[in-house]
C-alpha cells in the first residue's frame, strides 16, 4: 500500500508540471543577469544541445561549485546530484550507484565486477569497478551527469548512469593562465593540508594550433589515528600533470589531443567501531596507491552535411591497495590465540585499455537529426595478491607438527611467510555498433529510437598458490600442496534499444517519456574448491540487463529565473549478478533474481534577484528483490522484498549564492550548500549476514569569496557540522576483532584559497 501511494505521488508531480508551466503568465523579457543562462551539452552525442530540450534526466555541475569549497573528487560530486551515491575508502578506491542499482559493495580482489556507471573524460571511458580514478587536473569545463541507463549511446558500463567529464579545450590567438593555492586545516586528529594548480593556455600559432598545460600538486593530511603506533595512518599526496593541444589542420578539420598523468599515494580511510572515533589499529602500514597515464586523439571532420568524430584512447594504470591483516591472519589459521601475526594483505592491478570510437552525426537542423556509430575496445588487468606474514612459517610448523616449513617451498607461494598468493588474469575485448535517430513532426514533437548491438568476450586465467590458495595444501607426508589453477572463456552478444518521445508545449516546457535499455557483460568466476567450501560454484555468469522506463517534465518559468526539472522512472533488473561470499572466504558471482527500482527526482534553480541565487535537489528511491533470490547457500538466500544494499532511499542538497556589489569590478561572493544521505545498509537482509548500517549523513559547506581584478581571495568550509562521518562499512565476522571497519570521511576542514589569473 506504501508503494502504490509512492506511486501516486510520483504520477500527481510530473502531472502538475505541465499545467502550472503553461498557466504561468509570460513576464517582460528580464535582463540576462536576472535569468538562469542556458547550458549545453554533448550527452547525445550530436553537438551541443540545451540540456532543458534532452528527454532524459541530466545534472550538470560547474567545476566552480566544486572548487569554491575546495572540492572535486567524484564523492563531492555525489552532494550535488541526490540520485548519485559513491561509497570510498581511499583515494580512488570508490564505488559508484545510482538509482539504487547495486548489489555489493567494494571488493578490491574481485576482479570480475564490471562497473554499473561509466565514469568519461571527453571522449575517453576510464571506468573500472571499485577504483575509478581521482584527477584533479582536467581543468573542467562542465561535469554532466546522465542518470538511468546509456547502454545505446554509452555501451555496457552505463547501465545505471554515466559520469561525463568535459575539459575547456586550448584556445587559438589568446594567452592567458591562472595559478590557485589552497591552504586548510582538518580537525579532529587531522592536520595541514595544502596544494597548488596551475594553468596556461598558449597559442602557438594563431587560428592553427594552440596548447594548454595544467598541473596539479597537493597533500591531504591524514585523519585516522593508529593506535598501534599513535600516527596517522591516511595521508594523501597528489601530483598531477596534462597536456591538451589543438590544431585547425584545415578550415574542416580539427584535431584535440591529450596526455594526463597522474600519481597518488595515499592510506585507507578506515577504522574499528569498537575503538575511539576514527582511530584504527594496525601493525603494518596502511596504503594505497595509483599511477595512471592517459592517452587520446580526438578527430572532427566537417563533411558539410554531417560531422564525423574519432576518438582514440589509451590507458595505462597501476594500482597498489595495502590493508594490515592482522585479526584474519590469526584467527583463520592460529585459532585467534596471541600474539597478534604482523599480516599484510596486498592488491596490485597493472591495467592497459585501448578504446577506438568512430560517429558520425547530422549537423543541420531539419527534421531528421541522427548518430551512428561503433566502438572496440581492447583491455588487459592483470591482478596480484598476497598475504605476507612476518614469522608465519616458524609458527605454523610449530603449531601443525611440520618441522621446517616454507611457504613458498611447501605450498609454492610467492615468498616465504606468505600464506596466501593469487594471480588473476583478464583479457577482454568488445565490439559495438549503434545508431539514433530524432524526428520532429510539427515543429513540437520529437521521437527518438536508438539500438546498440553488441558482443563481448572475456578471457580469464587464474592461479592461487599458498596455504589458503591451493586446492591441497601440503602435509609432512605430500610435502608440496596442490595450486588452485583455472583457465576459462566467456562471450556475450546481444541488442539495447531505446526509445523517447518529448513534446515541446513551447519553447519553455517540455514533457517527455522514454524507455532503454541496459546491459551489462558475463564474466568468468575463480574456482570455488567444493573439499574446502562444501559448494559447486559455476565456472561463468551470464550477462544482465534491465529496461527503464522514465516520464519526466522541464520547465524554465517566471521568465527563465526558475527552472524545475522533474521526473519518474521504473526499473526492471533481470537476471541480476549476485555475489555470494562464502564462509570459506571465497566468494561468487551467479545470475539470480530480480530487482525492481523506482522514484522521482526533483532539480530546481532559481534566479532570486540578479546577485542570489537558490537550487534544490531531491530524489527518492525504492530498490528490492521482488522474489525470493536462490543462491544456493541458504543462508545466503536474499529474502523477497529486501531493500538494496548501499542505496539510501532519500537524498537531497540544497545551495545558495548571493554576491555583494564594491567599488569598481570588485565584489563579494558569499555561498553554502547542503546534502543529505539517508541511511543504507551493507546487505540486502539480515538473515544473509554481513549486515551492518551506514548512517544518514548531513553535509555543510559554505565559503566567502572576495573578487579584485585577476584576483580571488576565498574562505572556506567543508563538513562544517561534522555531519558527514561514514562513507561505508565491512561487517566485522572476526571474534578478535574491535568491530566492524567502518571508512569515515574528512571531518571539518577550514582553508582559504588564492587565485591569480593573466
Amino acid at each position: 500500500m506504501y508503494q502504490r501511494r509512492i506511486g501516486h505521488h510520483a504520477i500527481a508531480l510530473l502531472s502538475a508540471a505541465a499545467p502550472f508551466a503553461v498557466a504561468a503568465p509570460a513576464p517582460a523579457a528580464p535582463a540576462a543577469a536576472d535569468i538562469i543562462e542556458r547550458v549545453e551539452v554533448t550527452a547525445t552525442r550530436t553537438g551541443a544541445v540545451d540540456v532543458q530540450d534532452v528527454p532524459a534526466a541530466i545534472t550538470v555541475i560547474k567545476p566552480e561549485n566544486l572548487s569554491r569549497y575546495g572540492l572535486g573528487n567524484l564523492n563531492d560530486i555525489a552532494d550535488l546530484v541526490p540520485a548519485m551515491t559513491v561509497q570510498q575508502q581511499g583515494a580512488g578506491v570508490n564505488n559508484i550507484t545510482m538509482r539504487g542499482l547495486v548489489v555489493r559493495g567494494i571488493v578490491p580482489s574481485e576482479v570480475q565486477d564490471a562497473s554499473l556507471v561509466a565514469v568519461y573524460i571527453d571522449e575517453m571511458p576510464v571506468t573500472l569497478k571499485s577504483a575509478n580514478p581521482d584527477l584533479k587536473v582536467l581543468d573542467l569545463e562542465r561535469i554532466e551527469v546522465l542518470q538511468g541507463p546509456q547502454g545505446t549511446l554509452f555501451g555496457a558500463g552505463a547501465m545505471a548512469g554515466t559520469v561525463r567529464q568535459i575539459t575547456r579545450k586550448p584556445e587559438f590567438n589568446d594567452l592567458f593562465g591562472s595559478v590557485e593555492a589552497v591552504g586548510s586545516r582538518t580537525g579532529g586528529f587531522g592536520g595541514g593540508n595544502h596544494n597548488l594548480r596551475g594553468m596556461v593556455n598558449l597559442p602557438v600559432k594563431d587560428d592553427v594550433l594552440a596548447l594548454r598545460l595544467t598541473a596539479y600538486t597537493g597533500k591531504d593530511s591524514g585523519y585516522i589515528r593508529n593506535a598501534f603506533n599513535g600516527a596517522t595512518t591516511n595521508a594523501v599526496s597528489t601530483n598531477q600533470g596534462r597536456i591538451a593541444a589543438r590544431l585547425r589542420a584545415n578550415p574542416r578539420l580539427l584535431i584535440d589531443a591529450s596526455i594526463t598523468a597522474s600519481n597518488i599515494k595515499g592510506g585507507v580511510n578506515d577504522a574499528y567501531a569498537d575503538l575511539a572515533p576514527f582511530t584504527t589499529f594496525a601493525l603494518l602500514p596502511q596504503a594505497s596507491n595509483d599511477k595512471l597515464q592517459l592517452y587520446n586523439v580526438t578527430v572532427n571532420q566537417d563533411l558539410d552535411r554531417a560531422q564525423l568524430v574519432s576518438s582514440t584512447s589509451y590507458l595505462h594504470r597501476d594500482t597498489f591497495y595495502q590493508t594490515s591483516a592482522q585479526y584474519p591472519a590469526t584467527a583463520f589459521i592460529f585459532g585467534g590465540q596471541p600474539p597478534l601475526m604482523a599480516s599484510a594483505y596486498r592488491i596490485g592491478n597493472a591495467i592497459t585499455d585501448f578504446a577506438q570510437e568512430v560517429r558520425l552525426h547530422s549537423k543541420d537542423g531539419g527534421e531528421l537529426k541522427w548518430t551512428a556509430g561503433a566502438f572496440y575496445e581492447q583491455g588487459r588487468r592483470d591482478t596480484r595478491q598476497d598475504q605476507p606474514t612476518a614469522g608465519f612459517d616458524a609458527r605454523y610448523a610449530a603449531t601443525r607438527n611440520f618441522p621446517g616449513y616454507d611457504s613458498q617451498v611447501h605450498d609454492q607461494a610467492f615468498g616465504p611467510d606468505n600464506y596466501f598468493s593469487g594471480t588473476q588474469n583478464t583479457k577482454s575485448r568488445q565490439l559495438a555498433l549503434f545508431a539514433e535517430a530524432t524526428y520532429t513532426l510539427w515543429n513540437q514533437l520529437d521521437l527518438t529510437a536508438g539500438l546498440r548491438l553488441f558482443r563481448g568476450t572475456q578471457d580469464f586465467d587464474l592461479k592461487f598458490t599458498g596455504l589458503f590458495g591451493n586446492l591441497v595444501t601440503a602435509t609432512p607426508a605430500v610435502p608440496v600442496g596442490q595450486p588452485e589453477v583455472s583457465t576459462s572463456s566467456a562471450t556475450s552478444r546481444g541488442a539495447n534499444p531505446r526509445f523517447a518521445a518529448a513534446w515541446r508545449i513551447d519553447p519553455d516546457h517540455t514533457l517527455y517519456a522514454s524507455a532503454g535499455k541496459g546491459f551489462r557483460y558475463g564474466g568468468n568466476n575463480q574456482p570455488v574448491p567444493f573439499n574446502f567450501c562444501g559448494v559447486q560454484a559455476p565456472a561463468t555468469f551470464a550477462p544482465d540487463s534491465l529496461w527503464n522506463f522514465e516520464a519526466g517534465s522541464k520547465n524554465s518559468l517566471l521568465g527563465r529565473r526558475l527552472t524545475v526539472n522533474a521526473n519518474a522512472y521504473l526499473i526492471d533488473w533481470r537476471d541480476v549478478q549476485v555475489f555470494n561470499r562464502l564462509p570459506c572466504t571465497y566468494y561468487f558471482t551467479q545470475n539470480a533474481g530480480k530487482i525492481r527500482s523506482k522514484g522521482v527526482e526533483l532539480e530546481t534553480a532559481f534566479k532570486l534577484t540578479r546577485r542570489a541565487s537558490v537550487g534544490l535537489n531531491a530524489s527518492y528511491n525504492h530498490a528490492s528483490a521482488t522474489d525470493t533470490v536462490v543462491t544456493g547457500i541458504a543462508a545466503q538466500n536474499i529474502p523477497a522484498g529486501s531493500r538494496v544494499p548501499y542505496a539510501p532511499r532519500v537524498a537531497a542538497s540544497a545551495n545558495a549564492s548571493y554576491s555583494i556589489p564594491l567599488a569598481g569590478a570588485d565584489e563579494v561572493g558569499v555561498s553554502a550548500s547542503y546534502a543529505y544521505r539517508g541511511e543504507a545498509f551493507t546487505n540486502f537482509a539480515a538473515s544473509q549476514g554481513s549486515y551492518a548500517r551506514i548512517p544518514s549523513s548531513n553535509t555543510v559547506n559554505a565559503n566567502i569569496t572576495y573578487r579584485t581584478r585577476g584576483y580571488e581571495v576565498g574562505l572556506f568550509g567543508t563538513n562544517l557540522t561534522n555531519g558527514a562521518k561514514v562513507s561505508d562499512v565491512t561487517p566485522n565476522g572476526i571474534a578478535i576483532q574491535p568491530g566492524n571497519l567502518v571508512y569515515l570521511v574528512r571531518p571539518r576542514t577550514v582553508g582559504l584559497r588564492v587565485t591569480a589569473r593573466f
